[in-house]
């Protein structure tokens, strides 16, 4: 069925409910599971460290949550967390492209209301991927 599931987390509560569930499929089929966060390269570092700390450039930030998000997890296969360069959707579809993947993840966040109709990152994912979207309810 499937080989390489992908899902998308940015440390929101719906996007760690989107990696259970990509975890439990993960673990029904035997897939391998891939977890990216999409990195904005325009987002400022933090500020207010402590001194002789050095701030997480947006790249760092984006594979801090993504193998955290991997870690809290109880799947016990193949796990790969990586952070990926663009806007979610952008990022998530990209990746899906270039490792093969057969299923992408997303939680549902912002698909309900006025903003349905202005695009979330469930919605653009589904018109774009390349392969299927599994869309969590999360709310």
């Amino acid at each position: 069925m499937y080989k390489t599931i992908l899902v998308g987390v940015d440390g929101s509560d719906t996007a760690s409910r989107a990696a259970e569930v990509a975890a439990e499929l993960a673990s029904a089929t035997g897939a391998a599971l891939h977890i990216v966060t999409a990195v904005d390269e325009k987002a400022a570092a933090a500020t207010d460290l402590p001194p002789g700390m050095h701030p997480l450039s947006p790249g760092e930030r984006a594979e801090a949550i993504a193998r955290q998000v991997a870690e809290s997890l109880s799947y016990q296969g193949t796990v790969e967390a990586s952070p990926a360069p663009g806007k979610p959707a952008d990022a998530l579809v990209h990746v899906a492209k270039e490792i093969g993947a057969d299923l992408i993840v997303v939680g549902n966040r912002r698909v309900q209301g006025i903003s349905r109709l202005l695009g979330s990152v469930a919605t653009d994912v589904a018109h774009h991927a390349p392969c299927d979207v599994y869309i969590v309810k999360t709310v």
